[in-house]
């Protein structure tokens, strides 16, 4: 083999070397990502259900509200409880399935 074919190789074997390191590093990249991205996904599951439990909480604040306000407020009461009646009802159909 003459200097210049070893040379060629030399460049070709360094050239793999470094694309081997550059792909284990995306690799290591990848999965710190995939992580995070698990982390992220979580917190979002965790903040939903927060939030779906304080609407929750507001609808029967505002039923309550509703129930101990003066007259003016009645008509507010009753949507609520019509809203509630709505939703028990279609809870009953779907269990009637």
């Amino acid at each position: 083999m003459s200097a210049e074919q070893t040379q060629i190789l030399e460049g070709i074997r360094q050239k793999i070397q470094s694309a081997k390191v550059r792909l284990k590093e995306q690799e290591n990249e990848n999965i710190r990502l995939k992580t995070q991205n698990e982390d992220l996904q979580r917190s979002v599951q965790q903040k939903q259900s927060i939030i779906d439990e304080l609407e929750q909480k507001n609808q029967k604040l505002a039923l309550v509200k509703g129930i101990m306000a003066d007259s003016e407020n009645t008509q507010d009461a009753r949507v609520q409880i019509n809203r509630i009646v709505r939703e028990i009802d279609k809870c009953i159909a779907l269990l009637n399935r």
